[in-house]
């Protein structure tokens, strides 16, 4: 018995991304702009100008480099009602930490700067200093299977010697080398194993 699927009817609503056929004020984030002769763009980012133009940060789908566009007010637009000074800089201020790209105002002078140094702000992580690397330390293993011993540093092995004295001079040289940043010498396994290194 054949049964067929039964249609079904998405409803549209302002989570779902919308495909535009030409650059557009009414275009919100994620939505897809699909314009004769450019490339399918994807939006990224939107801001709203107090004077109605709209900036929109857009990308290829295709490509990885972005693009920003200002577009003027349509006149079938509604926009919001232009926002106030402390607001207007607060979105600067976290788009520009959004890019990271340098703060232009470290102190608040004014409502802008306020806005724009607390959007800065939030959206900026702290410093947080790494720690010093640890120094390497290396160790001999006796293959009991095999009957040599394995020179390690840290957790990768370097060398293999036939008594743990030479083990031990592996072990040495290999960090004397490694400590020596005046030397960029390449080494092998079987440069440490053969001691022809100095």
């Amino acid at each position: 018995m054949l049964t067929q699927a039964k249609p079904t009817i998405q409803v549209c609503s302002e989570s779902t991304p919308k495909i535009w056929d030409r650059a557009t004020t009414k275009a919100n984030i994620g939505d897809i702009i699909h314009a004769p002769f450019t490339p399918v763009m994807q939006i990224l980012n939107k801001d709203v100008y107090a004077d109605g133009r709209v900036w929109l940060k857009v990308k290829p789908t295709t490509a990885s480099y972005l693009e920003e566009w200002v577009l003027d007010k349509e006149d079938d637009d509604v926009l919001p009602p232009p926002q106030n000074e402390f607001e207007q800089g607060f979105n600067h201020g976290r788009l520009e930490a959004i890019d990271k790209t340098n703060p232009l105002y470290t102190k608040a002078e004014c409502e802008y700067t306020r806005g724009y140094t607390e959007g800065y702000k939030q959206h900026t992580k702290p410093y947080i200093p790494t720690p010093p690397p640890k120094p390497l330390t290396w160790s001999v293993t006796y293959d009991h299977k095999w009957q040599w011993y394995w020179v390690w540093v840290g957790g990768r092995a370097i060398g293999r010697a036939d008594d743990h004295e030479e083990a031990e001079q592996i072990g040495q040289k290999y960090l004397g080398l490694s400590r020596d940043s005046c030397k960029k010498v390449p080494l092998t396994l079987a440069d440490m194993i053969l001691g022809s290194f100095e």
